[in-house]
C-alpha cells in the first residue's frame, strides 16, 4: 500500500480516537442516541472529501435473545454526506447471522473480487439481493469486523476505491471498537438516567404524600410542562428534562406542617408566610447539582408573577427563570381542575375562563408570561386530554 494511503488510514484512526476521547470527557452531561454515535463515527471513515474509505457501511445488531433482527446501512450521498436507512432484516437475517458466526473466528475479513477468481457479476452471488440493493452498486470488495458491544453485532464496509487492504481492515477494527464502546456506554448512561428519574419521582411522591390525589397532580404537571415547552419551540433535551423536573415544584412542602397543608379554610398571616417559604425550602433540598438545575429553577420560581408581585423574591418578567414560568401555568391549571381541602374541582372550560378573565386570586396578564399564556390558549385542549387521561387511568385501577 502506498505511503499516502497509509497516512490516510492513520489520520482516520486518529480521528476515531479523538471522537472516543471527546465523548468520554463529556459522557456525564451529554445525552445522545445510538444513531448520533454511529453517524459521528462513520463520518470519520466513509470516503469523500479526499478521504479513503468505503462507499457504504452495513451494521447489523444482535438482540439479547441471540436473534439478528435489524441493521443499518450508511451511504455516501453525492460524495459527501452520510445517509442512513433503518432496515429490518427479514430477508437478510440468515446472511447476517452467518456473518456474526464467522466473525467469532475471524478478527478481520478482507475480500476483493479481483482475488476471488470470479467476475464482478459472479462475485455478487455471495450477497443476498437485499444487501446488493442496500449498497446500490456492484460490490467489488468488502471488509468485515465484529462489534463486541452490548448488543453485539458486525460491521461490513463495501466498495473501497481500488482494492480493500489490511490497512482498511485496521481502520474498520478501530471503528468497530469505537461503536461498540460508545454504544455500551450509551446504554449504561440510559440505565443510570432511568435510576435518576426514578429517584426524582420517589422524592416527589414522598413530598406530596400528605395531600390526597397529589400523586396524579405531579404526573399531570410534568406532562403539561413538557407540552408547553415543546409548543414554544424549546429543544428536545429541555422538553425531556422539564417533563420530569416539573414534579419538583412543591418539594419544599415537606418542611411545611401537615396541619397547614391540609387546613380547610383560609390560612392565617403567619401560616401563609410559612407556606410562602416552600420554594426556598425546595431550592435548598435540591442543592447545587448541575443535573437538578431545571428542577431547582422550577422549585424556586413557580410562584413568581410576571409583574413582580409573586414570591419568594418578587422577580419580574424575564428575571423569572423560564422553567418556573412554564410550571406556573401548568401548576395553576391543575390546581383549578383538582379538588383540595379548601375547594372543589372546576371543569376545563371554567379553568380556561379564569385564565382569560381571572378571579379574586389570579390576574392572568399580571401573573403569567404573555408568550406562554398565548401558547396555552392554543393548546388548552391538550391540557384537557392530559387531565382526563390520568383521571381515567386512576379511576380504572382496582
Amino acid at each position: 500500500m502506498s505511503e499516502e494511503l497509509c497516512e490516510m488510514s492513520l489520520q482516520q484512526t486518529k480521528e476515531l480516537l479523538r471522537l472516543t476521547d471527546a465523548t468520554l470527557q463529556d459522557i456525564c452531561c451529554r445525552k445522545f442516541t445510538d444513531e448520533e454515535l454511529y453517524v459521528e463515527a462513520l463520518e470519520k471513515v466513509l470516503g469523500g472529501k479526499g478521504r479513503r474509505g468505503p462507499a457504504s457501511i452495513f451494521i447489523v445488531s444482535q438482540e439479547k435473545d441471540g436473534d439478528v433482527c435489524r441493521g443499518r446501512v450508511f451511504h455516501l450521498k453525492e460524495g459527501t454526506m452520510v445517509e442512513n436507512t433503518e432496515v429490518f432484516l427479514d430477508t437478510v437475517s440468515s446472511y447476517a447471522a452467518n456473518l456474526l458466526k464467522a466473525e467469532e473466528q475471524a478478527d478481520v475479513t478482507v475480500s476483493n473480487w479481483a482475488d476471488s477468481g470470479e467476475t464482478v457479476a459472479d462475485y455478487q452471488s455471495s450477497f443476498p439481493d437485499s444487501v446488493r440493493n442496500f449498497v446500490d452498486a456492484p460490490i467489488k470488495n468488502f471488509v468485515t469486523h465484529r462489534i463486541s458491544g452490548d448488543p453485539p453485532g458486525a460491521i461490513i464496509a463495501f466498495n473501497y476505491p481500488g482494492k480493500a487492504t489490511d490497512y482498511d481492515g485496521d481502520v474498520l477494527r478501530g471503528l468497530a471498537v469505537v461503536i461498540g464502546s460508545l454504544v455500551t456506554l450509551s446504554s449504561e448512561v440510559r440505565e443510570t438516567e432511568k435510576a435518576f428519574i426514578y429517584t426524582i419521582e420517589a422524592l416527589a411522591r414522598a413530598c406530596e404524600a400528605a395531600e390526597e390525589h397529589t400523586g396524579r397532580h405531579i404526573l399531570r404537571v410534568n406532562r403539561y410542562a413538557g407540552t408547553l415547552a415543546a409548543n414554544i419551540g424549546l429543544s428536545a433535551e429541555f422538553v425531556e428534562t422539564i417533563s420530569y423536573s416539573a414534579q419538583m415544584h412543591d418539594v419544599g412542602k415537606i418542611k411545611v406542617p401537615v396541619s397547614i397543608l391540609l387546613k380547610p379554610g383560609e390560612l392565617t398571616g403567619e401560616e401563609m408566610e410559612l407556606m410562602k417559604q416552600h420554594p426556598v425550602f425546595g431550592e435548598k433540598i435540591l442543592g447545587d447539582s448541575p443535573r437538578l438545575e431545571i428542577a431547582r429553577e422550577v422549585a424556586i420560581a413557580h410562584h413568581e408573577n410576571w409583574d413582580g408581585t409573586g414570591y419568594p423574591y418578587g422577580l419580574k418578567g424575564e428575571q423569572i427563570p423560564l422553567p418556573g414560568r412554564i410550571v406556573k401555568i401548568a401548576d395553576v391549571y391543575d390546581a383549578l381542575r383538582s379538588k383540595r381541602s379548601y375547594k372543589e374541582t372546576l371543569s376545563h372550560a371554567e379553568a380556561v375562563r379564569i385564565f382569560r378573565e381571572g378571579d379574586r386570586r389570579i390576574d392572568p396578564p399580571a401573573h403569567f408570561d404573555p408568550v406562554l399564556l398565548a401558547t396555552f390558549f392554543k393548546i388548552e385542549h391538550i391540557f384537557a386530554k392530559i387531565y382526563d387521561s390520568l383521571e381515567e387511568n386512576e379511576e380504572t385501577k382496582p
